[in-house]
C-alpha cells in the first residue's frame, strides 16, 4: 500500500503533466503553482491525516480552505480601508466647514 506522500507526489506529477501543461491561460498555470506552494505543500501532514477517499479530494478541500483564507484577508483589508476612507471623509467635511466659517466674515465685510 503506497503512503500518502507517494500518492501525493504521483498525483501532483500527473496534474502537472496532464492539467497544468494543457492550460492555455498563463494566469491559471501560475495559480496552480501558487496552490502547490502556498496551500498544498505546507499542509501535506494535515491532508495525510484526512480520511477523505482520494488525494484529489484532499487537494480540492485544501484549495477551498486556502481560497477562503485569502478572501478573509482581503475582507479585513477592505474593512480597514473603508474605516480610513470614512475618517478622511470626516476630515474633509470638517475642513469644508472651517473654510465656510473663514469665508463668512469676508462676505460680510465685502457687503459693507
Amino acid at each position: 500500500m503506497p503512503t500518502f506522500r507517494q500518492l501525493y507526489d504521483e498525483t501532483i506529477s500527473e496534474l502537472r503533466a496532464e492539467l497544468q501543461a494543457a492550460l492555455v491561460d498563463l494566469g491559471h498555470k501560475n495559480a496552480f503553482d501558487l496552490l502547490l506552494k502556498e496551500a498544498w505543500n505546507p499542509e501535506q501532514a494535515a491532508m495525510g491525516n484526512s480520511t477523505l477517499p482520494t488525494v484529489c479530494d484532499k487537494l480540492n478541500v485544501m484549495a477551498a480552505v486556502h481560497v477562503r483564507k485569502l478572501i478573509a484577508a482581503i475582507a479585513r483589508q477592505l474593512k480597514e480601508r473603508d474605516t480610513m476612507i470614512e475618517k478622511f471623509e470626516e476630515r474633509i467635511v470638517s475642513m469644508e466647514n472651517q473654510l465656510e466659517q473663514i469665508k463668512k466674515p469676508r462676505l460680510v465685510e465685502e457687503k459693507s
